[in-house]
């Protein structure tokens, strides 16, 4: 005991008795600015640029930084001392702006400003905007959008508050693909005021698109009376109760890794998956919600087949019977294009989480069935079973 104290003293006297700033700024310790970058020359960016230049012979140089103003607010971003080149982004107008460029050691030395005025090329939040169609559809619209530098932007939607007549938010999905439709759901068959804008990771919004419709009648469907329909009354192979998972989970509105279906390990495709709707109705969309994020055992590829009767058993054409609902196969697609493996996006995330939407593509007037039922062709990873976490419906007239 006595040796332990002996030896906490000696640490206690040892940091008492030293002078040393352990805050200060890694390497030696001096007040030498370092020098300037030199052969600066820029390519403008879609609400930016990106520098190239030649660093100074400096041991210590620490990294290059940029400082700006955006509509009178200072921005900086920095680049390492490995690196020659440096990107600016989040520049809202297509205009001039006067960018100083520092190198800084690793005292805190800063060298004096080389300053360049640059012009970026349309930003990406203004070339999305003016490029937004939106269209009217089942319970909402359609907005089709372009984003040519596939920059990471959201599409907010608003629409009109009964009581004060303002439009307020209502949904905001981001995007980081070149081109594609957002679509927007669970509206009423009612006419009133709508807008649309898009925003940027920076904070820059665009002018709001305003616009009057009425979304055609959609009608979303009681989950309450759904039920599971497994064999011997219609021909299901797979058992939908393996790794722990349970059919009536497809419908609770609980998503997530642990509330879920799946078929066994001793499965092939195609899997079969069937529901009682409970109602006769003419189904126009179905919502699936993954277990997971677009890997694994995920359906990639599947169709989908009505009755208003459950048809008879045939073992040797399962489908005998059916009415195939969507002309063409349906494909469950990642909105970043990225190859398994490779890390999800916030789009992908984003669009996982929300769940996709397929809407049936054969002609009005669609039939009106009470029995759904899934042909699962292929998952994503090629695994010889499926998981789903939950499915949604929603019936449509026109």
């Amino acid at each position: 005991m006595k040796k332990l104290i002996l030896i906490l003293g000696a640490v206690v006297l040892l940091f008492a008795c030293s002078d040393e700033n352990l805050l200060k700024p890694y390497g030696p310790e001096d007040n030498t600015a370092p020098g300037v970058l030199t052969n600066v020359t820029y390519t403008p960016l879609p609400g930016g640029a990106k520098f190239n230049y030649v660093l100074p012979l400096n041991n210590d140089l620490s990294y290059v930084k940029a400082e700006y103003y955006v509509n009178g607010v200072k921005k900086d971003a920095v680049s390492s001392q490995y690196n020659t080149t440096l990107t600016v982004e989040g520049l809202p107008d297509k205009k001039e702006y006067d960018v100083d460029l520092y190198c800084v050691d690793k005292s805190g030395n800063a060298s004096k400003p080389t300053r360049v005025t640059i012009t970026p090329e349309e930003s990406p939040v203004k070339v999305m905007r003016e490029s937004l169609k939106c269209n009217v559809d089942f319970g909402g619209f359609r907005i089709e959008f372009k984003n040519p530098s596939k920059s990471e932007l959201s599409i907010y939607f608003l629409r009109q508050d009964t009581v004060s007549g303002k439009l307020i938010f209502y949904q905001a999905r981001v995007f980081s693909q070149a081109e594609g439709v957002y679509q927007v759901v669970g509206l009423p068959n009612v006419a009133s005021k709508f807008g649309v804008f898009v925003r940027d990771r920076f904070g820059n919004t665009s002018s709001t698109l305003e616009f009057e419709d009425k979304p055609w009648r959609e009608e979303y469907l009681d989950k309450s009376k759904f039920k599971y329909i497994g064999a011997p009354k219609v021909v299901d192979n797979d058992d939908w109760y393996s790794w722990s998972g349970r059919p009536q989970t497809l419908w609770d509105d609980i998503v997530g890794d642990w509330n879920f279906a799946s078929t066994g390990p001793e499965g092939k495709f195609p899997h079969y998956f069937c529901i009682d709707l409970g109602d006769t109705v003419p189904i126009g969309r179905i919502l699936l919600q993954q277990r997971g994020v677009f890997g694994g055992a995920c359906p990639r590829h599947f169709d989908v087949y009505g009755a208003v009767q459950l048809p008879a058993v045939n073992y040797v054409s399962p489908l005998e019977g059916w009415t195939k609902l969507n002309d063409k196969t349906f494909e469950v697609i990642r909105p970043s294009g990225r190859k398994l493996g490779e890390p999800n996006t916030t789009e992908d995330v984003q669009a996982a989480e929300k769940g996709i939407m397929f809407t049936i593509d054969t002609p009005f007037p669609r039939p009106a069935i009470r029995y759904l039922r899934f042909k699962f062709i292929d998952a994503f990873d090629g695994e010889i079973s499926i998981y789903v976490s939950e499915f949604s419906f929603w019936a449509q007239w026109k």
